[in-house]
């Protein structure tokens, strides 16, 4: 995750409108100053500039929360938050049972690769043997 985020982003991210959350970070807010970053503008595909914006440093969500919630009511923030958190948990979840599944798979196969090395041992004795019937047989010579 990037350790600065654009206002929609942080939109997205505690449930507030994506407006609210830029005239929030324009506002010369001192608890947010020095959380925030100017990007420089930049040209679009349509040969268009595009207007500078500000990031947040994701360290200053809570002041931002802070300074959001004098102007709006803080359960919808909460019930965004409870909703990401639960988000992260099953993410977790999830990670940690692929990377039990990774495990399994590469013990599968390590085992896979043990038996390729093996039948290929079994074959080159098999061809040794077959090489020497051969010659066996021609020279009638008996072992």
């Amino acid at each position: 995750m990037d350790l600065y985020l654009n206002p929609s982003d942080v939109s997205e991210v505690i449930g507030v409108d994506e407006d609210i959350i830029t005239k929030t970070m324009e506002g010369k807010h001192p608890e947010i100053e020095p959380f925030l970053r100017v990007v420089a503008a930049s040209t679009n595909e349509r040969g268009e500039e595009t207007k500078a914006t500000q990031q947040l440093r994701i360290d200053g969500l809570a002041p931002l929360i802070t300074q959001l919630s004098f102007n709006i009511p803080t359960n919808e923030i909460i019930e965004n938050l409870i909703c990401q958190v639960v988000h992260i948990a099953y993410l977790r979840e999830d990670t940690e049972k692929l990377e039990d599944e990774i495990t399994q798979l590469q013990e599968t196969v390590r085992i896979l690769q043990n038996e390729k090395a093996d039948l290929r041992v079994q074959l080159n004795n098999l061809q040794e043997e077959k090489s020497q019937s051969w010659i066996n047989r021609l020279f009638k010579f008996k072992a």
